[in-house]
C-alpha cells in the first residue's frame, strides 16, 4: 500500500495541473489543446498564457483557422510557449479602465449574391447585349459584349456588377407594395473598348445564370464581413420574401425584412424570427385567446436599404414562411 501513495500523488497533481488549465509543457513547448464548445481564442489565450490579448499569436500559429473568431468544438489548437511582456515592478503605469474583448465578426461569402429590395427599379448603365460564342447561360470566364463604351467614360478593366430586377414584391400582411427584388448575378470586367457603345467584357464571377439582356451597373466594394452590433432599442417588422422565391425557407437561406436605415438597423445586427400568434378557444372562459409565436430562428443583417434590409438566417428550428416577426435582438450574441 505504502508504494501506491506516490502513484496516487502524481494522479491527484496531474489531475489538479489539467483542471486548472496549466498542464506542464511538453519537451519542445507544445501540446494540443481540443476546442470544446463556447471555447474562444481569447478564452484559450487566457487560460494558458494569461494574456488574452496575444490570442492573434495563437492564431499565427495555427494557420488552418479559417475564423478566429468561430472555432468549432472538437477542433485541435496547437499551443506553444508565447512571448510574454514582463513588467518592470518600479515602473509606474496606469491601467486601462476598460478591456474590450475582440468584436465578434460574422464572415460570409459574396458568392451568395444576397440582392436587396429596391424601392425603385435599380438604375443601370448598360446591359449584356451578346457573347462569344453565342449561347443562352453564361457563367464565369465567358466573353459578354455590353452595350457601354467611350461615351459612358468606360475604360479596360473597369468593373460592373450583373443583376437583374424582379417584378413588384408585395407586403405579405399588409399587402402594400414594398419595391423591387433585385438580384446579384454575378461581375464582369471590360477587357477591350469597341466603340462609344460597345465593350466587350469577361465574366470574373458569377451567382446565378446570367443571360443576354441583364443589365449592369459600376461594381461597389465587396464586403467578406460584418461586425456583429447590439439594436439600440428593440424594433419590430415581418419577413417579406426570399432571394430563391422559397414558401418555406431555412438555415442558409437569404431574406428580407421590412426593416432598414429609416428604423436605424445596420449591418451586422441579428434579429430573432418568431412565429406568427395564433387564436385559441378557452372552454373555460367561453372566449378566444391569443397565444403568441414562438422563437424559431435568428439572422444576421448583411445588406441595409432606406425601408428594407437583407438578411441570412444562421439558425432555424422550424420553417419560415413569409410574414414571421422578427425583432431586433439587444444584446450582441448570436
Amino acid at each position: 500500500m505504502k508504494k501506491l501513495k506516490p502513484i496516487l500523488f502524481v494522479i491527484l497533481i496531474s489531475t489538479l495541473f489539467i483542471a486548472q488549465g496549466s498542464l506542464p509543457w511538453p519537451k519542445g513547448g507544445t501540446r494540443i489543446y481540443v476546442v470544446k464548445p463556447g471555447d474562444t481564442l481569447w478564452d484559450i489565450t487566457k487560460r494558458f498564457f494569461g494574456n488574452p490579448f496575444l490570442w492573434p499569436r495563437l492564431w499565427e500559429i495555427n494557420p488552418y483557422i479559417d475564423n478566429p473568431h468561430l472555432i468549432q468544438p472538437g477542433e485541435e489548437i496547437k499551443l506553444t510557449d508565447l512571448p510574454v511582456v514582463k513588467l518592470d515592478p518600479e515602473t509606474e503605469y496606469k491601467p486601462l479602465k476598460k478591456i474590450e474583448p475582440p468584436a465578434d465578426v460574422f464572415y460570409y461569402s459574396p458568392a451568395s449574391g444576397q440582392g436587396f429590395i429596391a424601392p425603385g427599379e435599380w438604375e443601370h448603365m448598360g446591359t449584356v447585349i451578346s457573347s462569344d460564342p453565342s449561347k443562352i447561360l453564361l457563367g464565369e470566364g465567358d466573353i459578354v459584349y455590353v452595350n457601354v463604351g467611350t461615351q459612358n467614360g468606360v475604360q479596360q478593366g473597369d468593373k460592373f456588377t450583373v443583376f437583374k430586377s424582379s417584378k413588384e414584391v408585395f407586403h405579405p400582411v399588409s399587402g402594400n407594395k414594398v419595391g423591387y427584388k433585385v438580384a446579384i448575378l454575378g461581375e464582369i470586367e471590360i477587357t477591350e473598348i469597341l466603340g462609344k457603345t460597345k465593350s466587350a467584357a469577361k465574366i470574373t464571377s458569377s451567382y446565378r445564370e446570367i443571360t443576354r439582356g441583364d443589365r449592369i451597373r459600376p461594381a461597389g466594394p465587396v464586403v467578406k464581413e460584418v461586425v456583429i452590433k447590439k439594436g439600440k432599442k428593440p424594433v419590430q417588422g415581418f419577413v417579406v420574401t426570399n432571394l430563391k422565391n422559397l414558401q418555406l425557407m431555412g438555415q442558409g437561406d437569404v431574406i428580407y425584412i421590412d426593416l432598414g436605415r429609416e428604423d436605424n438597423i445596420v449591418p451586422g445586427n441579428t434579429f430573432s424570427i418568431f412565429s406568427l400568434p395564433k387564436k385559441a378557444k378557452d372552454p373555460d372562459r367561453n372566449e378566444n385567446v391569443t397565444i403568441p409565436g414562438i422563437r424559431i430562428g435568428k439572422l444576421i443583417v448583411l445588406n441595409v436599404q432606406e425601408q428594407t434590409s437583407t438578411g441570412l438566417v444562421v439558425e432555424s428550428r422550424r420553417q419560415i414562411i413569409p410574414g414571421n416577426i422578427v425583432v431586433l435582438d439587444t444584446e450582441k450574441r448570436l
